[in-house]
């Protein structure tokens, strides 16, 4: 199985458009509805242009999105601590089965001759299902993941009609698998100690 790298093809899949579930929902009806001379190529023009600004957020990296949650894990976070506490040190970090949940409501207003009709609510719901996940914790960041397995549950509405919806969808995670970057665990804590130097990195 190839692991999904967006919410898109996780949701969506190949082939498959956000245009058909706008109009089966009339989402863009009520708001369109003050325009004088409305004709029906009008509303589906305008249904692409929401479908096509809605499948940009879509875009979103799945794997980023469950990193992301893993920093307000507790023992992630202890380890942060302690790694902090001593740069350079790196600690392995075993977790239990857990829930990561993420949620998104991004918005998208419409105009028409400079006027504010309304405003489009978007709501992206995903919940992760993960157990035998190993994590690697060095100064304070995750940097590494060697993966057990992951289920998901997703949802997109918009306007609270659910469009489009995906339940106990399996989720390849590599067994192995680099971050694009060190997600730090304690960026909202100040670290007690100040500022820092970690070996083999210039602050100049």
């Amino acid at each position: 199985m190839t692991t999904p790298a967006t919410v898109r093809s996780f949701l969506l899949g190949a082939g498959e458009e956000l245009d058909g579930p706008l109009r089966a929902h009339g989402t863009a009806g009520p708001l369109l509805a003050p325009v004088r001379g409305r004709t029906p190529a009008a509303d589906r023009a305008v249904e692409h242009e929401l479908a096509g600004v809605v499948d940009d957020f879509l875009g979103l990296d799945v794997l980023d999105l469950a990193a992301g949650g893993w920093r307000g894990h507790g023992a992630l976070r202890s380890a942060a601590r302690r790694t902090r506490e001593l740069p350079g040190s790196e600690e392995v970090v075993a977790l239990a089965t857990h829930r990561i949940t993420s949620t998104h409501r991004p918005y998208v207003d419409i105009y028409v001759d400079g006027a504010k009709l309304g405003t489009l609510q978007v709501e992206l719901n995903l919940v992760f299902w993960v157990s035998g996940l190993v994590c690697v914790v060095r100064d304070a960041c995750l940097t590494g993941v060697n993966a057990g397995t992951c289920s998901v549950d997703a949802s997109l509405a918009v306007q609270g009609a659910v469009l489009v919806e995906r339940k106990g969808g399996p989720l390849d995670l590599p067994g192995s698998f680099a971050l694009r970057g060190p997600v730090p665990l304690l960026g909202d804590e100040p670290d007690p100690h100040g500022a820092r130097t970690v070996p083999g990195v210039s602050t100049r």
